[in-house]
């Protein structure tokens, strides 16, 4: 991978993170008090929402923070399954895979190598 390229994927993983953190905590993680029980299921199913997508979001954070770090060392854009380089359309598409597209489906399909 030349250094331009390097650079590139960093620059998609910093707007990737930029994005994440100004979305902050705006979702409401409370449920008010109300009188209706409709509204409070509605409240309560909402908040459920609200934790999955902040998880979700937190573990994306995460994600993009290793690819950084990994993109400082050799094994950036190295597959951990199979050892092959992981394609630098995969990488651009997703900075943070860890498998080549081949090791992906295997994983999905639930085949091992």
């Amino acid at each position: 991978m030349t250094e331009t390229q390097r650079r590139e994927i960093k620059s998609h993983l910093m707007q990737g993170l930029d994005s994440l953190s100004s979305q902050g905590v705006a979702a409401n993680l409370a449920v008010e008090n109300c009188p209706d029980e409709n509204d409070f299921a509605s409240q309560l199913a909402q908040l459920g929402v609200n934790v999955a997508m902040h998880r979700r979001r937190q573990m994306r954070m995460v994600e993009l923070e290793n690819a950084l770090k990994r993109l400082h060392e050799t094994d950036y854009g190295i597959c951990e399954e199979c050892g092959e380089d992981i394609g630098l359309a995969r990488l651009k598409a997703n900075p943070s895979a860890r498998l080549c597209v081949s090791c992906q489906s295997a994983l999905e399909d639930g085949v091992s190598h």
